[in-house]
């Protein structure tokens, strides 16, 4: 019995660690610029402040990343 509780609160706590958003953690990330809006398919690239390129400018947004 002690082993499952042992397994059950691991298993929550890894569940729990895993709902940052990516690049949440890095120092450029802002959490004022995420959005749940529905970004438009357009894919020219961006690339963001964390050095990541995105599909557009509102999906980097999405991730409260800025510009470069």
């Amino acid at each position: 019995m002690k082993n499952i509780v042992i397994g059950t609160v691991l298993i929550l706590g890894f569940a729990l660690s895993g709902c940052k958003k990516e690049g949440e953690d890095h120092p450029c990330y802002d959490s004022s610029l995420v959005h749940e809006d529905v970004c438009t398919t357009d894919c020219p690239g961006f690339e963001g402040c964390d050095g990541k390129t995105y599909c557009n400018e509102c999906e980097a947004a999405r991730n409260g990343i800025g510009p470069k």
